[in-house]
Formats: C-alpha cells, structure tokens, sequence
C-alpha cells in the first residue's frame, strides 16, 4: 500500500491525515510483531523522509496507561454490621479471574477476539480483514482486540470531564494509533489472564450492569462463577451493544445475539456443533434482580445521606469534588456509629408524637459522650421527594435557634472566668443591661418564679432569662461565643457585636448534632469531639482508608464540665417546684435543659445521662419565626401551651427511657471543691523558675499557659529559657481555669512546644 505525498509547493511530508492513517498501520505492524516502525515505513511510504517522519510520530504517541480503579458498589454499614444501603455510580461488583466460569470467559474470546491468547496485543490480521470486509457489502466488523477495547474502556473510566470522555470514545485514526500503540505497551507489561480479568470487569453490559459479576447477578440472579453456556452466550453478546442487545427490552434481538456468540463457539472449537444447536434452541432464561442504589431505599434514609454528604464534602476523601466522587465510588466498605436498635427507638418516639403528616416535624440526634459518634437520629418525615416528603436532614441542620438550651455554655465560660458554683444572683423581673443591649423593654422571663434571688442550678431549672442575661453581662459576649465554638458549635464569631446581650438566650442558629455534641462534652467531663457518623472505611482491597478523625480532645477542666451537669441536674430531678422538666424523669440520674424560642418560633429539649446525650428540636422548618407553634398535635391530641417541656421533652423523654432498656444506671460525679470556691484561685509567682517547671507550676494551679510572642529584654545575670514576667501578676485573685501568659527571658527559643496539661 502506498500513501501519496503531499503535492503543495515545498511540501515533503505526508498530509497530516495521512500520515496518521500510515502511522496506525505502521503501528498495527509493529504492535503485531511483524516489524518496527523504523523498518515498515519505507516500505508503506517509499520515501526516506517520510518514514522517518511516521516513526517519529508513532514513537511520540504515549506508550503508558494509567489504570485507575473502576468504579464498584460501596457498601455503608451499622455499628454491628448489618448492611445500612450500597450505592454506586456504577452497579459493579470487581471478581478475580478465578471466580468467573471459564465457559463465560471462552465466550468472551470466542466472539471478540479468538487470536487473544496468539497476538500481541494488536491483531493486524483481524484489522485487515475487517478492513477489507468493510470495504464491501459483508456488514461492519471491528478490528479492535480485547486489548485494545480494554484500553478504550479505561480511558474512558479515567476520564473526568465531558471533554475526556469525548476523546477516549472519538472515530479517529489518531485515536485508533494511539489505543494501538497502549495495547502493545499493556500485552508486554500485563499477563494475558489480567487483561482478560479487567476487561470483563470493566465492560458495560447493559440494563446498568457494569462488570461480568454484577451482570450474572443481573439478568439471572447468580454469581458469575456458576454461569451456564447459554448465559455466558448472552452476556459475551451484550458487550458489543448494551442497549440494542438489552434483553430486557429487545428480547429477540438479544436472542439472536446470543446465537451468533454460540455459532462463533462452535467454529472456534470451543463447543461442539450438537452443543452449540441445543443451546441455540434454549429460551433467554432470564431471572432478574436489582441491586439497591442509594439511600431511598435504605432502612435509615437520613442518617445514610448524612453519611454520603460527608463523603461528597470532606476534604479527607480528596481535595476535588471529582476526587470524592471516584473514592466514594470505590468499592468501599463504610462502617458507622449508628446504632440500629437506637436509631429505631428514636424514630418511634418521633413518629409516635407527631406522626408522618405533622405540620411539625421533629429533629433528634444521639450522641455518645466522649466518642463524638452520632449513634441514632430520627426526623418524622419520610426520605425523597413529593408530598408529605423531604430531602432535608433536621438533625444535622444548622438553621434552628436553639433558645435556652444554649444557657449552660453560657454558665460554662462563667465557671471558667471564676464564678463560683453555689454563687448567687438577684435576677429581676425585667432587666436592661448596662453593657449589653436589650428589646424594647428589656428581657424579661417566662414566669414570675424565674425572678429573684436565684443560684445557677435554679435558675437552670427554672429557664432564667434575666438571671443569664445578668450572667453573661459578668462573663462578656466574646467569651459565651468562644466558648460555645470550643464545645462544638459553629457561632459566627466575627458577625456576633460584643454587646448582643441575645446570644445566651439562643438566638444564633445550631443543629440538633451540635447541641447534643455540646451537652455529651459536659457528660464526658469535658472532652470535647467532633460529631462524626464515619467510624471506619475499608477499600475493595481490604486495606483501611482514612476516616473523620473526631479529634477528642479536653477542652475544659473535668471539673468545668461535672458543674454545669449539677446544675442541669436540677431540671429534671431536683427539688425546685418550677422546675421546667419535672415531668420527664426516665428513672435514673440525667441532666438536662428546655428550650423555647421568642415567639413559639421552636421548642427543644436536650439532656444526657453518662452513656448517651440527646437533642430533640421541635419547628415548622418553613421557618419559626414565620409559622410558630401556637399548638400542635401530639400524641394524637392537640395541645395549645407549646413549650420546650410539652412538645420537645415527651419525645426526648421517651427516646431516651427506651434507649436507656438494659444500660446499666450511672450517676454523675460531685462537683470539686476547686468548682465550689470560685474566684479564690491565685496566680502563684514563677518568676525565674525555668520555662518547663514554670510551666507544670501554673497547670497545678489549675492555669492555661501560653507563651508571650516576644522575649524579654536583654540582661546578663539571667539565662536564656526561664520566665522573666507573668501576666496575671502573682498574686492576683483570677477564675478557675484562667490564662496565664509567661515571657521568657532574652535568648529564649519560642519555638518550643509547652508541656501538654496533664
């Protein structure tokens, strides 16, 4: 065959088109073996310069193919294993060679490439043969080995844009020359069995079935190990037209299909003619099945979102969102905190109070202390779309005001500045702060018993305003907001004026997951973590992959945390009779906390024991503020006084007397003497002790210690590396739990990382 030249004045080398056309076919020479690019040229193109010119093409053509993983099922699992949904981009299940019949695995070579297991990887038999055929009226046959189809596939599958895509399945020599040449590179660097096994693995068969294992299970309902003649027949028939050759839809163009793959058996020897007439004689035999996909048909929709999002979200599973989605798609194995017999319990207490229907829907969110593992959550909605349907994850919503049970950070961060456990205050009936700023009117309580002379534990149990109000007037805004972001909360610091005097009664929004993580960190005597669903991830390898770290760390002293549970103790258990929770015991020691927002916009009630805490919000999510509730229907009756103690509490109450069945009952730990004594600390003097005995000083003392910026100035008579001042001064009467700032002497390296508190 002889390719012309180009004829334009000066021109020297073969058209560009042409030449790509001669390089495929001095490629196709050489992948076969038959020659090298540099000795079959001239004799294509009889010219010195052009045969120089094809082999410099055909060398530049890139000879590497990175294999990326295929696209498989993930599987999403419960606490004790049981299976929560899979999902998938593309229903594959990857099988070793050794677990696919060798009759399915004969078919597949019969019928597309019969010179497998002879060629190099490029047949230019087969090429010119088809080649000649499609020249004349003997129908359309392709040229491509099962190599170079398995080259074709995966660059598809590593293709990432619509532009990727466009290229790896393109009509064009150029494209023919460069899969060519990646065949031949993939025969020498791969044995002919893993060439085979990832082909199988990767081809489309049509109907969604990705892969010869998912297919065998797809149209017949059994694994690719025990498929028959007639089976392996009609999957090795798929391949070349998934959807003309679907049998589900076109069942005679199918059977036809599946024929001509016997016929192509029978001539290639691998089935005897009687065979090959009793099979063609066989109906289709299908017996289909469906792989569940996704989280609509999950036992625990919700949570199995929730689970999802943060694969989709999390910068732990790749730093692009096309990087997220090939991890997720992996074939993982996801093991969760979810907890089946909570999460059911749960949704039952949510469902039994206001039912599917409600205007009102319910959001609750469990959270092991000390873990961050969110083990149930529940929402009385159904998963999906349409009426009576949503999308949205309530629990994990950060859109609700959480009103008063946001006072205990507030309490919190005043028990760390110093403010003693039994101190007291004269709450008024209405107040206006002289720092702060106030309504029209000032705030103002609920009832007239949350006035007066109250201690922390009442004025917990009775809901407060005034008395928080006054609290956080003490304390200052910026350290309610820092310590509320401490625990777990997403407050917008930046956005929050220091005088918003509003913000410890719950006016900035958090989910039902933050509030719960907030009081499960005073349950764990002040280890904080960060609410995680994720608890481990397993690759289709069976090697471990990186998971949501929940970064369990104290973040305030033990002692700062039993506190805050003595007062929150009082709401539920304790002797005040106006106390707001003294109908929602559940039979051993909880602490807990109502809440309800200006307005009827939500009402809440969060409370814990030791082993479990939870938060159950209660709103119309159209919005509170537009649609409050003024009643709702609950338990099957109406009610009109809606507060944090008649709607919230009923569910948590329930949730959590249900979830508690066959836990052990555990109380909670007395609050210290350091908590009882209040501001009686004092800044104990280092100066001139060394940096790290300075140091382990003042964390005795109960004191957070952080190094100044900038050393001291120079002086002879002291060595580098001890403290040269303090702030607070020695003996300064400071808070628990309070900063001292040391700086070191000139020399110093401040570099150095302090010892950790112990």
């Amino acid at each position: 065959m002889t390719i012309p030249y180009d004829d334009r004045p000066g021109g020297r080398q073969p058209a560009p088109r042409r030449r790509t056309l001669t390089a495929w076919l001095v490629g196709l020479a050489t992948a076969s073996g038959l020659a090298t690019a540099a000795t079959v040229a001239p004799a294509v193109i009889m010219t010195g310069a052009a045969a120089n010119s094809v082999a410099d093409y055909w060398d530049a053509l890139p000879s590497t193919l990175p294999i990326e993983p295929v696209p498989q099922r993930s599987t999403i699992l419960a606490a004790d294993g049981s299976t929560i949904a899979t999902f998938y981009s593309e229903n594959r299940v990857e099988l070793p060679l050794a677990q696919i019949a060798p009759i399915a695995r004969r078919a597949v070579v019969a019928v597309e490439d019969d010179r497998f297991y002879e060629h190099g990887g490029v047949d230019l038999r087969g090429t010119l043969r088809a080649l000649v055929n499609n020249a004349g009226d003997g129908g359309r046959q392709g040229g491509s080995t099962l190599t170079q189809q398995y080259v074709k596939n995966v660059l598809l599958n590593n293709a990432e844009t619509a532009q990727d895509r466009a290229r790896a399945t393109e009509t064009t020599i150029t494209r023919k020359a460069q899969e060519a040449k990646l065949a031949a590179a993939l025969n020498r660097s791969m044995s002919k069995d893993d060439i085979l096994q990832g082909y199988l693995n990767i081809a489309y068969y049509g109907d969604g079935a990705y892969g010869i294992g998912t297919a065998a299970q797809h149209f017949f309902s059994v694994p690719a190990s025990r498929l028959t003649l007639t089976q392996a027949a009609l999957l090795a028939g798929l391949v070349q037209n998934p959807y003309g050759y679907n049998p589900m839809v076109h069942p005679d163009q199918a059977l036809k299909r599946r024929n001509v793959v016997l016929a192509r058996m029978r001539d290639t020897g691998v089935i005897t003619a009687q065979e090959a007439a009793q099979a063609q004689r066989a109906p289709l035999g299908l017996k289909p099945s469906e792989a569940a996909n996704g989280c609509t048909a999950s036992r625990y929709p919700f949570y199995c979102q929730w689970v999802r999002d943060s694969l989709e979200r999390d910068t732990t599973f790749g730093a692009t969102p096309a990087q997220r989605r090939r991890f997720m798609n992996s074939g993982l194995t996801i093991r969760t905190a979810l907890q089946p017999k909570l999460a059911d319990q749960a949704q039952r207490s949510a469902d039994e109070a206001l039912g599917r229907d409600n205007q009102f829907a319910a959001g609750v969110a469990v959270v092991q202390p000390g873990t961050g593992h969110v083990v149930a959550f529940a929402q009385n909605r159904s998963f999906g779309l349409g009426q009576g349907r949503t999308n949205q994850i309530y629990p994990a919503l950060t859109a609700f005001q959480p009103g008063s049970t946001f006072k205990p950070v507030t309490y919190a961060a005043a028990l760390e500045g110093g403010f003693p456990v039994n101190g007291v205050q004269d709450a008024p009936a209405r107040y206006r702060p002289e720092k702060l700023s106030y309504p029209p009117g000032g705030y103002r309580n609920s009832m007239a018993a949350d006035a007066g002379r109250l201690t922390a534990g009442q004025a917990l149990a009775r809901s407060s305003n005034t008395w928080f109000v006054m609290l956080e007037e003490k304390v200052g805004v910026p350290k309610v907001v820092q310590m509320a972001n401490r625990l777990g909360m997403t407050l917008p610091a930046d956005k929050i004026g220091a005088d918003e005097g509003s913000t410890t009664l719950g006016t900035h929004d958090a989910s039902p997951i933050q509030v719960a993580s907030v009081y499960a960190s005073f349950a764990a005597h002040g280890k904080v973590c960060k609410p995680v669903g994720i608890v481990s991830i397993t690759g289709a390898d069976g090697k471990p992959r990186k998971a949501p770290d929940p970064q369990c760390h104290q973040e305030i002293r033990p002692g700062i945390a039993d506190a805050v549970t003595a007062g929150l103790a009082e709401t539920v258990d304790g002797p005040d009779p106006y106390r707001t929770g003294k109908r929602l015991s559940i039979g051993r020691p909880v602490a807990g906390k109502t809440g309800t927002m200006d307005g009827n916009a939500s009402v809440w009630f969060a409370g814990y024991t030791p082993q479990l805490a939870t938060a159950v919000w209660v709103g119309d999510p159209r919005g509170g503020q537009k649609y409050p509730i003024n009643s709702v229907r609950l338990y099957g009756r109406r009610i009109g006084s809606v507060f944090g103690s008649t709607a919230a509490g009923p569910i948590w109450q329930d949730a959590m007397r249900s979830m508690h069945e066959g836990l052990p009952v555990q109380g909670f730990a007395p609050v210290g003497p350091a908590e009882l004594a209040g501001t009686h600390a004092v800044m104990p003097d280092v100066r001139g002790l060394g940096r790290d005995q300075a140091v382990r000083v003042l964390q005795d003392s109960g004191f957070d210690v952080t190094l100044a910026p900038t050393a001291a100035g120079p002086d002879p008579l002291r060595p580098k590396d001890v403290v040269a001042a303090q702030t607070p001064a020695p003996g300064t009467a400071v808070g628990l739990s309070g900063k001292a700032t040391i700086t070191l002497s000139a020399g110093s390296d401040l570099t150095v990382r302090l010892p950790d508190v112990p």
